[in-house]
């Protein structure tokens, strides 16, 4: 019997023994599996203060919150088992969204021509269309105005790239003696997530100077005299000087032919003039003041009236004197101050110090 108890106690004695010696030798895997957890969570804090919300790449944590929850081996726990608090992972992308912009475009001059070819005068006007970003022309539009009527599309332009130059010829719907000015009407469409601001999506460009489109040909008359009798009882019938200025196409250049034509007896067609098929019919008063009438022989009439200045036959162009914005604001942005340098000022001679008149050779009186 005592045998046996020793025995019994020799035994539990092995299997404790045995159980802390397993235990030394054996890894605490709840132990790892903790460590892993709070190396984990340590990790999402300190990204967390880290992260850029304009860096397009997310934190690099993975790997340590899957260290928490995958092993080697076969052993392989659920990823709820270890989160003790709610995980998140966010990732954010920058991104700028910016408005439509629509600048309106500009009338650099307003030319005067005449085409020899084919013996026609013409407008042409030259500028640059307006600047554009994140947005498409969906119409561009030369408008023009001869100050009685309101303005009028006379040309479209397609294809408009952001501030392109251009040029456009205006001759068809012209009149002789009239004077024109012109504006450019853009409207766009917003191609941003934004649209355009109310109002801003129709620009339109300053109107140009009044210019003259001119005749082919002009006329003047002065010092016209209507008929009279003179102290004997004799008709002197009146006369008047008559001037005919035409632009010459073969000599690209104006030409004038000058004379002074006096008024036909009654019944007796006078001279034609010049070749133009006008003659003097009559010079009359009227309410203006003296006029004198030229009849052809469609009998249409021309009343000139007398010294009056008719329009010019080469008239000035007009020219944008304000110059382009676009090349402003570049130049504005080009120019470097340059401080002003002070002149050298002559600085005043100071005067010699004289040498101490006290003191010898070595440092006291002589004698």
């Amino acid at each position: 019997m005592q045998n046996i108890d020793k025995i019994a106690i020799a035994v539990a004695v092995v299997v404790l023994v045995s159980g802390f010696a397993s235990s030394a030798w054996m890894g605490d895997q709840g132990g790892e599996y903790s460590d892993a957890i709070d190396r984990a969570n340590d990790r999402i804090n300190e990204s967390t203060a880290e992260q850029d919300l304009g860096s397009r790449s997310p934190p690099e944590v993975e790997r340590e919150v899957r260290s928490a929850y995958s092993f080697q081996g076969e052993t392989r726990i659920p990823e709820w088992a270890f989160y003790r608090r709610p995980a998140r992972l966010e990732l954010f992308r920058s991104s700028v969204v910016l408005p439509p912009e629509l600048s309106e475009s500009w009338i650099a001059s307003v030319e005067i021509v005449r085409v020899t070819a084919d013996r026609s005068t013409i407008h042409k006007i030259s500028g640059r269309h307006g600047a554009f970003e994140r947005a498409e022309i969906v119409s561009c539009n030369l408008e023009m105005s001869d100050g009685s009527e309101g303005w009028a599309k006379v040309a479209s332009f397609s294809g408009v790239a952001s501030g392109a130059e251009f040029t456009h010829s205006v001759d068809a719907s012209l009149e002789t003696g009239k004077s024109y000015r012109y504006r450019i009407v853009t409207r766009g469409r917003s191609t941003s997530s934004i649209a355009f601001s109310a109002g801003t999506d129709v620009v339109t460009s300053e109107a140009t100077g009044a210019v003259l489109f001119p005749s082919d040909s002009i006329w003047r008359v002065s010092g016209a005299q209507i008929g009279k009798l003179d102290s004997n009882g004799n008709f002197i019938p009146g006369r008047v000087t008559i001037q005919n200025s035409f632009w010459d196409w073969d000599s690209a250049s104006t030409k004038r032919n000058t004379k002074i034509i006096t008024e036909s007896a009654q019944g007796v067609p006078g001279i034609d003039l010049f070749g133009s098929g006008f003659r003097l019919e009559r010079i009359q008063d009227t309410a203006d003041g003296r006029t004198v009438v030229l009849k052809d022989s469609t009998g249409r009439r021309m009343y000139l009236k007398n010294n009056a200045d008719p329009p010019p036959l080469v008239p000035d162009g007009w020219t944008n004197l304000d110059g382009d914005p676009a090349n402003a604001s570049e130049a504005a942005s080009d120019a470097v101050a340059i401080p002003e340098v002070a002149p050298d000022e002559d600085k005043p001679v100071q005067p010699a110090k004289p040498r101490p008149s006290s003191g010898g050779l070595f440092g006291g009186g002589d004698d």
